[in-house]
């Protein structure tokens, strides 16, 4: 019996919009004349846009990488900058999920080393923001001030650190050094008085994950949350001092080089010495699996405990609000709005939440967001997802362009626009703070 020939489909092209393209291209041609095909060679961006359910533009502009021609594709590696805390957020919630942990633990039962300051501190505190400890990077600053500068120099000098991303030194500094630093304070302020953005939150809360997971962190977010969704993120990885890539590995193959507009001139910049620490940073990932990431999020945009959980503000001293939720910026609206019912005209009221965040390390300048709109149930009903509107934009750039404004903010911002109207009473992204 002949056996038959099975032919193989040719995977669907992501789907394109010419007007979302216009405000890219437009965009992009302001700030250093871009012209699609003719004056390009220059880094780029790469945007995701779902409506509702579906992915309805996935397209990328400009260059990877600048020397060799190889141009931004829907496979092309960013580093995420602070988007990755959002996955460092997941991943905690993922132990409280399976009962190993419990957010209001004190930080102390688990960092046993540190002062008597780490029995006043919870995990929530790290996970929003309001533990008031101190930024790692003005501690390096304060023990190393020869480095004085670092970051700036960082900014000007070329170097082809990326795409391989290799050490430089027998020993870099890695998240067990800050441990190590943080242990040293003898005094830090009092937790949940203030809102305080701190990386240093993160960089120990990728720590707790693995001393409690009992496994790197990059292995374990790896494991549950980017292999844990329902379309694998094949694309994406947590890149520590104990990775090691080779020219020809994806990791390196596709990862885009980092730029910054120097006297006019595009220049690839690279190494730093804090390259190496993480939970705060140095998630790497593609437009192509932020769009799966995002569509999943969506999945949990109408199942209220999920949604409390990751996207709830908390409450600090003085009963102020802090709008930061699980790795994510929170911003929520209320309004009365006329709805059709039975061929009726009804009063109903509407909530809109929104949840976004920006990345930004070196050139790399990265940013998400997602908000959705729904009539408020009655009577403790479930969300009609039907009659509901979902919004979710990614945005993600290998340059700092030089503008006032964060370039992919406001990028997603003139995209919202095309869904959600010009105003701010019908679309609350027009409310981002985007200044640089």
């Amino acid at each position: 019996m002949a056996s038959k020939t099975v032919q193989r489909r040719k995977p669907k092209p992501p789907p394109k919009q010419q007007r979302i393209d216009k405000i890219v291209n437009d965009y992009l041609n302001n700030l250093y004349g871009f012209v699609p095909g003719k004056n390009d060679r220059v880094p780029g961006v790469a945007v995701a846009v779902r409506w509702k359910k579906r992915i309805v533009h996935l397209n990328c502009y400009g260059y990877a990488n600048l020397e060799t021609g190889k141009k931004i594709t829907p496979r092309t590696i960013f580093d995420l900058g602070s988007l990755s805390k959002q996955f460092t957020a997941a991943a905690v919630y993922n132990l409280v999920i399976h009962n190993d942990l419990d957010i209001n633990d004190r930080i102390s039962k688990y960092f046993t080393e540190f002062p008597r300051w780490a029995e006043a501190i919870t995990i929530e505190d790290l996970l929003h923001h309001t533990s008031s400890l101190p930024e790692y990077v003005d501690i390096f600053e304060k023990l190393w001030p020869e480095a004085k500068g670092w970051y700036d120099k960082a900014l000007k000098e070329p170097d082809d650190w990326y795409p391989e991303m290799p050490n430089r030194y027998p020993s870099e500094i890695t998240n067990k050094q800050v441990l190590e630093w943080l242990a040293t304070r003898k005094r830090v302020r009092p937790p949940d008085t203030e809102y305080g953005y701190s990386n240093t939150g993160y960089v120990l809360l990728a720590e707790l994950v693995e001393r409690i997971a009992q496994q790197s962190f990059s292995d374990y977010v790896g494991e549950t949350i980017l292999f844990g969704i329902d379309q694998i993120m094949n694309g994406t990885y947590v890149f520590d001092e104990t990775r090691r890539y080779r020219p020809e590995d994806p990791q390196t193959a596709r990862h885009a080089r980092c730029y910054n507009r120097v006297n006019g001139h595009f220049v690839p910049v690279g190494y730093t010495p804090l390259n190496f620490i993480n939970g705060d940073g140095n998630v790497h990932s593609t437009i192509l699996d932020l769009a799966k990431w995002e569509r999943f999020l969506h999945t949990l945009d109408y199942h209220l405990p999920a949604r409390e959980l990751l996207w709830s503000p908390v409450m600090i001293k003085g009963r102020r609000r802090v709008n930061y939720g699980a790795g994510w910026r929170l911003l929520r609206e209320k309004h009365q709005e006329l709805v059709e019912i039975g061929g009726k005209s009804v009063m109903r009221k509407h909530e809109t939440r929104a949840e976004y965040h920006r990345g930004e390390w070196l050139g790399w300048r990265s940013f998400i967001a997602r908000c959705s709109k729904w009539v408020v149930p009655l009577g403790g009903r479930r969300i009609n997802a039907k009659r509901a509107e979902s919004l979710g934009i990614i945005v993600l750039s290998n340059a700092d362009f030089g503008e006032d404004n964060f370039t992919t903010c406001r990028i997603a911002q003139e995209i919202s626009k095309l869904y959600l109207g010009k105003w701010k009473k019908d679309n609350i992204m027009n409310k981002f703070n985007c200044d640089a």
